[in-house]
């Protein structure tokens, strides 16, 4: 019996977590009756192209994905905002929040630095 073999570099849990999140999705938005607000779609879209970069070793190490990790879930949370989803307040505090992380995030990509990193990396 032959398997199909995935080529090196690309995570196999990874690309098996965004088939279960892609089944999900599309079992969630076919129990729907009511039109996804175009925010909601975005943010499950945005989801869907970042898990399935993520699964790639060559976007997971690049220097600039902590970075674009960082801008997902300020997106994210924006949508969530833009949305009207719970409350307006949790996603507005957690979006500026995040926007802060970016520019972290970018100024030691641009300098080569570390500051306000946890853990090792």
């Amino acid at each position: 019996m032959s398997s199909a073999v995935l080529p090196a570099g690309v995570s196999r849990w990874r690309l098996v977590v965004f088939a279960v999140v892609t089944t999900v999705l599309a079992g969630l938005l076919s129990l729907t009756d009511e039109p996804v607000s175009p925010a909601l779609a975005a943010m499950g879209l945005l989801t869907l192209v970042y898990m399935f970069a993520g699964a790639f070793d060559a976007v997971r190490e690049h220097p600039g994905f902590p970075l674009a990790s960082a801008v997902y879930t300020t997106l994210l949370f924006a949508g969530g905002y833009a949305s009207g989803a719970l409350s307006n307040l949790l996603w507005g505090v957690l979006a500026v929040l995040s926007a802060l992380g970016v520019a972290v995030k970018a100024y030691n990509y641009r300098h080569g630095t570390s500051y306000l990193r946890f853990g090792a990396e």
